[in-house]
Parts: C-alpha cells; structure tokens; sequence
C-alpha cells in the first residue's frame, strides 16, 4: 500500500489555488472527508477520498495549502494513500495528480515515495504564523484569500467579496 508525495509551488493566490481545487474534485469524483483553515488565514488542509470502483482503487488524498504574502505563492503538498494494492494501482493517483495540475495551470510531476521535510517545515511555518504578526492595523485583511486590502476598501481588491466591518 504505502504512501507517495507531490510538492508543488505555484505562483497564484491561495483562495484562487484552493476555488480551483475543490471545482476539480467535485467532477472527478472526491468526496470532502474533511476541511480545515488556519485562523490566520495563510493555510489550509483538505482531506479527500476516492472510493472503489471500477475506476478507483480507493484513494485518499491529504493536500495542505500555504501562502507566503510576501513571495505571493501558494505551497502544496499532496499525500496520497490507497486502500489496498502497489504497482499499477498507482497509475490512476498518478493520472489524477497530473489533471489536477493542468487544472490549476502548472507543469505535471511525478508522486514519489520521498517525503520532503523542507516542504514541510515551509508548510508548518505558514501554519503557524500569529495573525498578530501578519496584521497591520491600518489596513484590512480578507479572511479568505488573506490578501490586504486599503482600509476604506468595502470589497477585496483581489477578489471582489465584500470585506467583513
């Protein structure tokens, strides 16, 4: 059975990363097993399984989102298991790791069996950024996206929802 890994970084926005995400898997078949947001709103982590079926042979994908404000680039990780199997099992992970790429508009990789301490240790440290260090007092930050916006902005400048009072 085992365990294989994908890291990727991509330059784009964590909420446009994370819009994306999700609309891939809701036509390819993952079911939201479970969601999480950090409260400073730089990280997220989603849970996703694949039943078995003729055309699965029962995934489950962790992936964990990141974004750096200051390099504007989303980190992901992506852990896949299978719930039983190895060899060309790993075909159908790998095929969907590589649409769910293409969907988000980056080059494909191959999962591997190598865990990434570095990538992960990236990860952590945007999980665990205080919102008191990320928040200047004199601006605005949308919860979602966590992007800044001018203090008498009503509307995200980055993604157009309206911005809590």
């Amino acid at each position: 059975m085992g365990h294989k890994f994908g890291y990727y970084v991509i330059s784009l926005s964590l909420d446009e990363v994370w819009k994306r995400t999700i609309s891939f898997w809701e036509r390819n078949g993952g079911k939201i097993n479970d969601q999480d947001f950090a409260s400073n709103g730089l990280f997220r982590r989603l849970e996703l399984k694949r039943d078995i079926s003729a055309m699965s042979y029962g995934e489950t994908y962790i992936m964990n989102f990141g974004f750096r404000q200051n390099e504007s680039i989303t980190y992901v990780s992506v852990e896949v298991s299978l719930a039983f199997g190895y060899g060309m099992q790993w075909l159908k992970p790998q095929k969907i790791m590589k649409n769910w790429a293409l969907e988000i508009g980056i080059a494909p990789i191959k999962i591997t069996r190598e865990f990434n301490k570095e990538f992960y240790n990236i990860l952590t440290g945007i999980q665990n950024i205080s919102l008191q260090r990320t928040i200047d007092p004199s601006k605005k930050y949308y919860h979602q996206c966590g992007r800044e916006n001018k203090f008498e902005n009503s509307y995200c400048q980055h993604c157009g929802i309206k911005l809590d009072m």
